[in-house]
């Protein structure tokens, strides 16, 4: 009988201990809506310039238009999050009469607390993500710029990229360590130098219009929301369970 008692126990810890890193998808959003508002539908509310030009929706895409004046920002909530890493997906297409010049970029979507509500604020902007002017502004157009929490890119992607090109972006924010990273047609991560808002209580996606520099237009679709926490790596899991395992074997 003890040694069944040690083979159902092995059995039990090894089957209870965690090998993977768990993450589970949010929200998948394809902006399959009628031409038109895109706060006209339910999963979408207006939190900042309700009264001004609002984002659009056209062919099954939302379309953001950088400018004077009133203009609309826009969330999609999801059920609070404050560790791991919160990651958003989308195809990304950018354009302008001229390449992106000048220093006021202005970030047109960022992850941030509260939301979900018609009217409801949301704040803690974190991991943000803006376009600003290429490196080589000869041949191309524009790139990417992203920061934690201030309102300037802390840091530039490393590619440069033409307007009219459709692009998928993987923008991330760990919520632990407080770093923004930006992931381009899955090429190289780019992080920030500067960190800030770990543990801040994420609840919504947030498309952005302001006036920026070059005023371009943003278009955006397929956008998938993810959220990853990191457990224990197999080999440490591994060894706490036969360290509990040695536990009964000396008690038996």
């Amino acid at each position: 009988m003890k040694k069944h008692s040690f083979s159902y126990l092995s059995i039990f810890v090894l089957t209870a201990l965690p090998f993977t890193v768990s993450g589970a998808t949010i929200i998948t959003e394809n902006f399959d809506y009628a031409d038109g508002n895109l706060t006209d539908n339910p999963a979408w509310t207006a939190h900042s310039g309700a009264t001004g030009l609002p984002i659009s929706v056209s062919s099954s895409a939302a379309t953001l238009s950088h400018g004077s004046g009133s203009r609309e920002d826009a969330n999609i909530a999801f059920p609070l999050t404050n560790s791991g890493t919160i990651s958003a997906v989308f195809t990304l297409t950018v354009n302008d009469t001229a390449p992106i010049s000048g220093t006021d970029s202005e970030y047109f979507a960022h992850f941030g607390t509260g939301g979900g509500a018609s009217g409801a604020s949301v704040g803690d902007f974190v991991g943000r993500l803006d376009v600003v002017p290429p490196t080589d502004s000869v041949n191309f157009d524009y790139s990417l710029g992203i920061s934690s929490v201030t309102s300037s890119a802390e840091a530039t992607y490393g590619t440069d990229f033409t307007f009219g090109d459709s692009i998928t972006v993987r923008l991330d924010f760990n919520l632990d360590t407080g770093l923004t990273s930006l992931t381009v047609n899955a090429g190289t991560t780019t992080t920030p130098a500067a960190a800030g808002g770990a543990g801040t209580d994420v609840t919504a996606f947030t498309l952005r219009q302001s006036n920026s520099s070059s005023d371009e237009s943003i278009t955006i679709d397929s956008l998938v929301i993810s959220d990853s926490t990191a457990v224990p790596e197999p080999s440490t899991a591994l060894l706490g369970g036969l360290a509990l395992l040695g536990l009964f074997r000396r008690r038996r």
